[in-house]
């Protein structure tokens, strides 16, 4: 059965232990180069964060071919997927702007 790992920052990587997935935090390039060489073989995706995804562009492994046009490293049998990258807060609606019945206590 194959595996699911996830590559990034720990704040946004280890809720994903909870469902099951391999989670490597990486705080800097380093890590996140360790982390991708330490794979285990059974892993078939590695969803990265939007920065372990940038510190590891241009990477090949042991020789591998160059990496693919997105920049990220090939590794047979595994699938990188980049999140999607942390949405700006929504600002809040002013209390005049609300419909009538909404808001905080209405």
């Amino acid at each position: 059965m194959s595996r699911v790992a996830v590559i990034g920052e720990e704040m946004r990587v280890r809720g994903f232990a909870l469902a099951g997935a391999l989670v490597f935090a990486a705080e800097n390039a380093a890590g996140a180069r360790a982390a991708w060489r330490s794979l285990p073989p059974d892993v078939a995706v590695a969803v990265l964060t939007p920065r372990a995804a940038g510190w590891l562009r241009g990477v090949t492994s042991g020789g591998a071919a160059a990496a693919p046009p997105d920049g990220l490293p090939r590794r047979p049998g595994v699938l990188p997927v980049v999140m999607p990258p942390e949405a700006e807060p929504a600002e809040a609606m002013p209390a005049e702007a609300m419909p009538p019945g909404a808001g905080p206590g209405r």
